[in-house]
């Protein structure tokens, strides 16, 4: 998946905080840096379009009707007003200590700011300008935020040993009832709109504690990214946003479930955030750095083919996308499977069938099936320890285990440890191409090499300079004529001749170098640095730094090279996920999530799959790279799922074929199913036995036993488009785009039985679950229309803010979704209203194609003039 980020929006200060107009046009950032300013950000253009300077500038409130922008300065002990109007200083508000955070009633009239220096809550009469009343809170006040309803205000202290939330009543200003202990140091607080749980950030800890109102205790504990410094709720009370600074990224938090559903990685420290008000937008101030960061809240995008068209969710946990511009059909796995390893695994090696996985605390090595994604062994008693590393012989017959005071070679096929040799403390290992020397990292003694048969020492370890305690890690070129071993001490790599075992040149680093990988081809070796947030790359020819380092906002962890060498995976440490990065051009192509603190990782063969190991968690998570395209030539275009998953039938034009893929190999299951014309839309029956194929004038019915055609052609319109199948398959809808009609036909006896008009240019069907109603999507007009298939009429229609392309349905029925190419959105309606809800989510360019994921809880959109889809909460 992309990076969510827009392009930064630089500033001349460290912005400290953010907040958004009532319209959504303008954004206000503040820094008290230098003299202290406030910025004034067209967001539409993202450009800076004013400057007010304000001394000390640190928080910032509006006011509830937008005419204020308040404005606290710890320095001055005062809050600052600002008129929005004319960008002007209006008065400054004497405090009665060091104000840090505000907050307002809904109804505005008063504000509330934490004060340290006496820890107090000071309320503000916002007419007169002056404090009215300071109410004595906690030891130690910082945040506040106050309830939906205007009663209460929740103020976090982190005075305390435990921390606390204190509940101030706004009718009184008074305290209510004791401290509500919620963790150490508490930044922040949020409210659902109900009032019933109360969130509060835990800044120093990477938590969300949820407090229940009722019963003001501690319900349930969220574990975010690192150092989270704001905490944001959207309007509806669905979602919860972080701003992990430590790690560049924001968790999102589902507020139903209490679980964090997504992790963002931004461009830079994400602190103080604050949302358009159709919520689709956050802005995070980044607070180490120079701008601000915009990304988006409800979608990310994946990479896809050429001209993405449209889209399936297999019951089998595959999305599958046609691709037309380049003939191929793209098979993602998009909730990558964990799998339960050893006691702390910290190494990872894979052959075509399985997954060796090294445990530090248990030692031993767990066996995965890759197919399967299941442990099927376990072969123990082989030191790992902390620094273990594993490798595979190049004909998969030998694993080596570099662990603590020893190297094991084992035999894959037995599962058992065949010859050790002692060591002393390994940190990384590499065996030749051909297969007959191993090359192992250690702290204690430098380049140790073996050989494999038998296995044993060849020569005295091979001399090295800098502090031994500093390698960490080793890579064999292609070749097998050098060995690269890197120094984390003395920020170097160094390069060692294999046939003299001389050193014969280091490399000087911009950081600290943990991990090297070698590029299939030998050309490169690329090397992250952790402390720097950057991998280097080497050219193993000149053994120099070519173009600089490559830099992520992130910290770096393992490295793979795809088998054609185009693609570099990072490990994002703390951003749950894998980066993978174009090794040509250097960009980030998608993060794919990774499981909780992923630390080591390795390609399948293929480099479809990348086994990504977590020793905080002790899972192996199965990512899918996103790199399965299955070449089915031609111009696939649409596409249908048996019940199952297994298999999907994909229609290819230009060919006046169907294809039959095997959703699991990525491969076709047989020969293609002739059809004749130009074939375009699919539908399959409940029972996977009937495959309708629509083309230019008839609906071909294919059994999918035989794969052959039953009966003649159905006579339809010049230009089929939508099909949709009655739930019982006793009906075909055919939406015909010339003629502006929807046919029905009656399966039973394979013949139309009236035609229906619908609208200008009916493009997609989508049929309610009991099959009485039919949305058409009007591909000429701004609507969508909505038929009664007992009457066989249009019965209403839904404005849209453009012309509909593909139309899909929620789980429960209650959510019509609706592609807009147009406006580059995704429009959601309430199907019993008949209304648009909310504001529609912005998506990639040319969206048509959607596809619902397994749970209901996300959108797939294919958008064919962007090359991705993008992937919408609901």
């Amino acid at each position: 998946m992309a990076n969510p980020s827009t392009t930064p929006i630089p500033l001349d200060l460290r912005p400290f905080d953010v907040a958004m107009s009532k319209d959504g046009r303008t954004l206000y950032v503040c820094s008290g840096d230098e003299a202290g300013r406030v910025f004034v950000v067209d967001t539409a253009t993202h450009t800076v379009r004013g400057k007010i300077d304000c001394p000390g500038a640190n928080a910032m409130l509006l006011a509830p009707d937008g005419s204020r922008l308040y404005v606290t300065n710890r320095e001055g002990r005062a809050v600052t007003v600002i008129d929005t109007g004319t960008d002007k200083v209006t008065r400054s508000i004497a405090m009665p200590g060091v104000p840090f955070n505000l907050a307002a009633p809904s109804t505005g009239g008063r504000i509330y700011a934490t004060i340290d220096d006496p820890s107090t809550v000071a309320v503000i009469d916002t007419e007169s300008g002056t404090v009215i009343r300071s109410i004595p809170v906690g030891e130690s006040v910082f945040g506040l935020t106050v309830s939906r309803d205007d009663a209460r205000v929740y103020v976090t202290d982190f005075g305390t040993a435990e921390g606390a939330l204190h509940v101030i009543k706004t009718g009184t200003d008074t305290v209510d009832g004791t401290p509500i202990p919620v963790g150490q140091f508490p930044r922040d607080a949020a409210v659902t709109p109900d009032g019933g749980r109360i969130f509060v950030l835990g800044g120093q800890e990477g938590t969300v504690s949820v407090v229940d109102a009722g019963s003001r205790t501690v319900i349930s504990t969220i574990r975010v990214g690192s150092f989270p410094k704001d905490l944001l709720m959207d309007r509806e009370g669905k979602r919860l946003y972080t701003g992990n600074s430590a790690d560049n990224s924001v968790s999102v938090i589902d507020v139903g479930t209490l679980q964090v559903t997504r992790t963002l990685l931004v461009d830079g420290p994400p602190a103080n955030l604050a949302a358009t008000p159709d919520g689709h937008r956050i802005y995070a101030a980044a607070h180490r750095e120079g701008f601000v960061l915009p990304f988006d809240t409800r979608t990310v995008a994946m990479r896809a083919g050429k001209r993405p068209e449209t889209a399936v969710f297999t019951r089998n946990g595959r999305l599958c996308v046609t691709n037309p511009g380049d003939g191929t059909l793209s098979v993602v796995r998009t909730q990558p499977p964990s799998v339960q390893a050893g006691a702390e695994p910290v190494a990872v090696a894979v052959d075509g069938q399985r997954a060796y996985v090294a445990n530090a605390t248990s030692n031993d090595v767990s066996v995965i099936d890759t197919a399967t994604d299941q442990v099927t062994a376990t072969i123990a008693s082989v030191p790992v320890g902390p620094g273990g590393a594993v490798a595979l012989a190049p004909d998969g017959r030998r694993l080596y285990v570099a662990g603590t005071g020893q190297v094991s070679a084992i035999d894959t096929a037995t599962r058992t440890v065949v010859a050790t040799v002692p060591a002393g403390e390994p940190t990384g290992i590499a065996v030749s191409p051909d297969g007959l020397r191993l090359y192992v990292a250690d702290a204690a003694a430098g380049l140790v090499v073996l050989n494999t048969a038998p296995l044993g020492v060849v020569a005295l370890p091979a001399p090295v300079s800098g502090p031994l305690s500093a390698v960490t890690d080793v890579a064999v070129t292609p070749d097998g004529k050098h060995v690269y071993m890197t120094d984390s001490q003395a920020n170097k790599v160094m390069v060692v001749d294999s046939g003299s075992l001389t050193l014969t040149t280091t490399i000087p680093l911009e950081g600290r170098p943990e991990f090297i990988v070698m590029s299939p081809v030998g050309r490169r070796a690329y090397v992250a640095c952790t402390d720097a947030d950057s991998v280097m790359v080497i050219d193993t020819n000149s053994h120099t730094v070519v173009d600089g380092p490559v830099r992520l906002p992130f910290v770096v962890g393992d490295l793979a090279v795809s088998p054609d060498g185009n693609r570099l995976y990072v490990t994002a440490v703390f951003g749950h996920a894998v980066v993978a990065v174009d090794t040509a051009t250097r960009t980030r192509l998608e993060t794919l999530p990774a499981g909780t603190d992923p630390f080591s990782l390795a390609l399948t063969p293929g480099g479809h799959r990348a086994c990504v190991v977590s020793a905080e968690t002790g899972l192996v998570t199965m990512v899918d790279t996103n790199t399965t395209r299955v070449r089915l030539g031609g111009d696939p275009f649409d596409l249908a799922a048996t019940s199952d998953g297994r298999l999907v039938y994909v229609t290819i034009p230009a060919s006046g074929t169907v294809a039959v893929v095997d959703t699991v190999t990525g491969a076709a299951a047989g020969p293609p199913v002739p059809i004749g014309g130009e074939p375009k839309t699919v539908a399959l029956t409940s029972d996977d036995a009937t495959l309708y194929v629509a083309g230019p004038g008839a609906v071909t019915v294919i059994d999918t036993a035989t794969r052959k055609p039953k009966g003649t052609p159905i006579p339809v319109g010049d230009f089929p488009q939508g099909l949709a199948l009655a739930p019982d398959n006793s009906r075909l809808y055919v939406a015909d785009s010339a003629a502006g009609t929807v046919t029905v036909i009656d399966t039973a006896t394979a013949a139309a039985t009236a035609t229906v008009t619908a609208g200008v240019a009916p493009l997609d069907l989508a049929l309610t679950s009991d099959g009485a109603r039919l949305f058409v999507a009007d591909g000429g007009a701004n609507e969508v229309l909505v038929m009664d298939t007992a009457a066989l009429e249009v019965v209403a229609s839904v404005p849209l803010p453009g012309s509909p392309h593909g139309l899909a349905l929620s789980r429960d029925g209650r959510t019509l979704l609706a592609t807009i190419p147009s406006a580059k959105c995704l429009a959601e309606v309430d199907t019993a209203t008949l209304t648009v809800r909310g504001v529609p989510v912005p998506v990639g360019s040319a969206p048509h194609g959607i596809a619902l994921g397994s749970d209901g809880s996300r959108a797939y959109v294919t958008n064919a003039a962007s090359d991705t889809v993008s992937v919408v909460d609901l």
